[in-house]
């Protein structure tokens, strides 16, 4: 029986479903021989090597801002995750995998080229802003402007849509990845301490907020002294956070304002009218609905399973093809996508 798979190969983490079911979520992380550039480890055991192997190895994430930084590990990658979650009994799936709107057709063609080494069958490519429209149910077919916000690890995808196409769009190179650069930074600068990714990943779980919390709260976080090169215990607070997070929210912010000043007032008159719809795994960011609602002046809706409506809407399109049959918009099969000199 054929298998059909939608892989959203994200910056961040790699989710694979099949049928209704989510049969791989794990990390965007590789541990590589250092000499040699071969795989050691994949995912979460990866993952948390991050900070802690010896010189004979490296982390590296293959994804970076959405595309394909290391093409050879990101193959193996999608043929490790791939053979884990279905072993022996798959025979050549088809396969479905999410780009950025602002891929080039060489990256298209790189990422599709990867999944179809990886065993797929056929392979397509479909655009993340009609993955996330199908993933949160939006009705795009119709006149009447529709607008989506994907806030993913590297890059944030905004676009507007009408009458089954893309109207506007655009990949702003921010995300959550860069909550927690600015954390790192922040605690570098007022606190003379050095931490690491994972630190600043958990600080931004725990306190981090893109608005200030009614009640201040604090952790404790390890780190090393810049000064005296030994370990350091400290306290951080939930305003710190904030203040460390606030440039990038607003730069996010900017983003999408960029995208609405480019569409049609009519479309936009659409949008004001009905809401904004955001996903992803950085739309889980506490104050995230409050800032965007109060920045843009319009409601916004957060899907309850951000952090996989995007799979789950490419799952949607390869599944029922008719859907996007009279639209603007087709998917774009790997032989299909030239690529351009």
């Amino acid at each position: 029986m054929p298998i059909d798979i939608a892989i959203d190969f994200g910056t961040s983490k790699t989710v694979l479903i099949c049928g209704n079911k989510i049969v791989l979520e794990q990390p965007t992380v590789a541990t590589v021989d250092s000499e040699t550039w071969q795989p050691i480890a994949f995912g979460d055991r990866a993952k948390s090597m991050i900070g802690r192997t010896p010189e004979a190895m490296e982390t590296v994430s293959p994804i970076q801002r959405g595309m394909i930084a290391d093409y050879d590990i990101a193959e193996q990658m999608l043929k490790e995750y791939i053979g884990t979650s279905f072993g022996k009994r798959l025979i050549k799936p088809r396969i479905i995998i999410v780009m950025p709107e602002g891929a080039t057709s060489i990256q298209r063609r790189s990422v599709a080229n990867a999944a179809e080494t990886a065993g797929g069958r056929r392979v397509q490519v479909v655009d993340t802003a009609v993955a996330v429209a199908l993933g949160m149910g939006i009705n795009f077919f119709e006149p009447g402007g529709k607008m989506v916000v994907d806030i993913g690890a590297g890059v944030t995808d905004i676009a507007t849509l009408s009458a089954g196409g893309i109207v506007q769009c655009d990949s702003a190179p921010v995300g959550s990845f860069d909550f927690d650069e600015a954390i790192i930074k922040y605690v570098r600068k007022e606190y003379n301490v050095l931490i690491g990714n994972l630190t600043a990943e958990e600080i931004k779980k725990q306190i981090g907020s893109v608005v200030l919390r009614k009640e201040e709260v604090t952790v404790k976080a390890k780190g090393r002294n810049l000064f005296s090169g030994l370990p350091q215990l400290f306290d951080i607070s939930s305003t710190d956070v904030y203040n460390a997070m606030r440039d990038t929210a607003n730069a996010l912010c900017s983003a999408i304002k960029s995208v609405i000043e480019k569409t049609s007032p009519d479309i936009i008159a659409d949008v004001m009218a009905d809401k904004i719809y955001v996903t992803g795994g950085g739309a889980l960011t506490n104050g995230m609905e409050e800032l965007l609602s109060e920045y843009l002046g319009c409601r916004i809706k957060i899907h309850y399973d951000a952090e996989h409506t995007v799979a789950k809407g490419a799952l949607i399109a390869l599944r029922n093809p008719k859907l996007l049959k009279n639209t603007d918009y087709q998917l774009r099969n790997i032989q299909d996508i030239i690529v351009e000199n």
